[in-house]
């Protein structure tokens, strides 16, 4: 999507940060805006989960309406 000029917003835990940076690079998107959750997701009962994604849901929102020059100077090469 992100290529095809649709604002993208990876979600993925704190523990996979920097797999998750990896595999922007290696898509040549180096500067992908990354939103972090705290680990782990899986087994987790779906209360837990929505905690989790209520507090990561300003991050998110923040990433999405931010302009791309300021993205891709932020996240370029982080984890």
């Amino acid at each position: 999507m992100e290529n095809r000029g649709v604002p993208t917003v990876m979600v993925c835990t704190d523990e996979f940060s920097q797999l998750g940076r990896n595999e922007a690079e290696s898509l040549g998107l180096p500067y992908l805006p990354i939103a972090l959750v705290p680990h782990p997701l899986g087994g987790q009962k779906a209360e837990q989960i929505l905690e989790k994604a209520d507090k990561s849901i300003d991050q998110v929102v923040s990433i999405a309406t931010t302009a791309v020059p300021e993205l891709m100077e932020r996240f370029r090469g982080k984890g």
